[in-house]
């Protein structure tokens, strides 16, 4: 769940923007070739006058790079705040069934939900329910910070602002997220390690971030264990249903929830498309853990553009509460590379604002998520709003695609980061190509070797053999291993794609993983050796 300026080393000795702590505004895109489906144009935009307005032409060129960059399913939506101008589902949803993606397919749209958090809580500002300015101790006298200053002096939009100083492992909720319970979540923040002064940096924190979206409720007396249920029906009750979008809802697996659902894919090291498992999203819903179909994201991106008023016409917010949510807090880096017309970057609250040299605003948040990866964005001056939706994983090639859509339409529409699309489209293919090359220098695991290191480890993590592979397992999550020539292992495929894994031993002789920039791990009982 996404985005962060952090970066960790992988295996190819480049730094990547890694899935745990995401992309800024720089990504990747991977895939295999799957024929997309045609754009449909819809509302009251017909045939013609969608061409006439230039949008087939775009939606056969975002058709043209999805196909080329291989992937397996995604959905694009143009909007105003008066109709929907493009929908455009590409792909299929299943590479086995070839079921082909609708405006209707629900993907995971990750840490997109953080806007809609903050709306959630901006629906209790305005029944004065709660205050931007009130501190989080005066809300609820439960909250604690790691410090007692902060304790005392972070306020409602401070949580939910990514500049508190607070900082968080890169593990803890790109990993284990769906690991504690939300009361556990809420103490566990007393732990996080506080690295500069609230105000003055810019950390991007899913924890900080859910507690946010929690302490509506806990004000409103909520009781711990009632938090993660009460949040998904004020979200329903309060955002998804008064939105439009119709088909939303909180959940980290879709199956057995509706039938329309995206499957995930990652890249191995071949480049080849794997599906991959669904993450566990947990108590960490409120920074995260929205499904929805292209549609819902439309309906929820004309409502930003309509100032707080559905679809339907119904007031959700008021518009002054939504607008105080866009407006940038600290300033958030930009990548000169893919951002070259950006004079001014910041975070809000679940958005990040960006001003272009020409005066042109840009709201906007992605998400990235095991086999996910969304944005949504609009600018105001101009009554436009973009949503991207892929079923690609966050590294290494995922954000490569919504950069080449954007980036297109800022180009052909205003005359702004000209160049970009093709600099998205050549990332994708260096990515791509740093892929197979690791690949090509990957072999098979020695099970002698690795034999001594089976077993479980602390964190949830189990080591094992599946007939003649090498898996690290996690939850619903496999990290299959193969091992490089300098003796250290790399993961083949998986979420982690391409991270480097070292297989070490304690001062005490214990074995330990170490998931290098994100995690070292002890071994706590080990498996015994298979015969043979």
């Amino acid at each position: 769940m996404e985005p962060d300026a952090a970066h960790a080393v992988t295996s190819t000795g480049t730094t990547r923007r890694t899935a745990i702590r995401g992309v800024m505004a720089a990504g990747l895109a991977a895939g295999l070739g799957v024929r997309p489906s045609p754009a449909r144009a819809v509302e009251t935009t017909g045939a013609a006058e969608a061409a006439a307005d230039g949008w087939q032409g775009f939606a056969a060129r975002v058709r043209d790079e999805f196909t080329a960059m291989g992937l397996a399913g995604a959905a694009v939506a143009v909007v105003s705040g008066d109709r929907v101008l493009l929908t455009l589902p590409l792909g299929v949803r299943d590479i086995e069934s070839r079921a082909p993606v609708t405006p209707s397919t629900r993907f995971l749209v990750a840490s997109t939900t953080k806007s809609m958090t903050s709306l959630l809580a901006a629906t209790y500002v305005d029944r004065r329910q709660l205050a931007w300015d009130q501190r989080a101790v005066d809300a609820w006298p439960g909250f604690r910070a790691p410090t007692d200053r902060l304790t005392r002096s972070l306020r409602v939009r401070d949580l939910f602002g990514m500049a508190t100083g607070i900082d968080e492992p890169p593990a803890l909720s790109g990993l284990h997220e769906g690991d504690p319970t939300a009361p556990a979540l809420l103490r566990s923040l007393v732990t996080l390690p506080v690295v500069a002064p609230p105000d003055t940096s810019y950390h991007y924190n899913n924890t900080v971030y859910s507690v946010g979206g929690y302490l509506p409720l806990l004000a409103s007396g909520v009781t711990g264990d009632a938090l993660t249920g009460t949040f998904a029906d004020e979200m329903r009750g309060r955002v998804y249903g008064p939105t439009g979008m119709a088909g939303a809802r909180i959940a980290d697996d879709p199956r057995g929830l509706v039938t329309d659902f995206m499957r995930g894919y990652v890249p191995d090291l071949t480049g080849a498309n794997r599906p991959l498992a669904y993450g566990p999203v947990g108590s960490y819903a409120p920074a995260g853990g929205t499904l929805a179909s292209l549609d819902d994201m439309a309906a929820y991106v004309r409502l930003q553009l309509r100032r707080g008023v559905s679809v339907d016409g119904r007031r959700v917010v008021s518009a002054r509460n939504l607008a105080e949510c866009w407006k940038p807090h600290i300033p958030v880096p930009v990548s000169p590379e893919f951002d070259p017309d950006v004079t001014a970057s910041g975070y809000g609250m679940g958005w990040i604002h960006n001003r272009f040299r020409d005066g042109t605003s840009l709201i906007w948040h992605n998400g990235g998520i095991d086999g996910f990866t969304s944005y949504i964005g609009f600018l105001p001056e101009h009554d436009l709003g973009l949503v991207v939706l892929n079923a690609m994983n966050p590294t290494p090639t995922g954000p490569y695609f919504y950069l080449y859509v954007l980036n297109l339409l800022l180009s052909e529409r205003f005359g702004l980061n000209e160049g970009v699309p093709a600099k998205a489209h050549a990332a994708y293919l260096a990515a791509l190509d740093d892929l197979r090359a690791l690949g090509r220098r990957t072999a098979p695991t020695d099970p002698g070797a690795t034999a001594p290191y089976l077993g479980y480890y602390e964190g949830g993590y189990r080591l094992a053999r599946d007939g003649r592979d090498l898996n690290l397992h996690l939850g619903p999550r496999t990290l299959p291993l193969g091992i490089l020539p300098d003796g250290s292992y790399v993961v083949t495929s998986g979420l982690l794609v391409e991270n480097k894994v070292l297989l070490t031993r304690d001062v005490d002789d214990t074995p330990r993983i170490e998931l290098v920039g994100l995690e070292t791990v002890r071994r706590t009982v080990g498996l015994e050796t298979p015969r043979g």
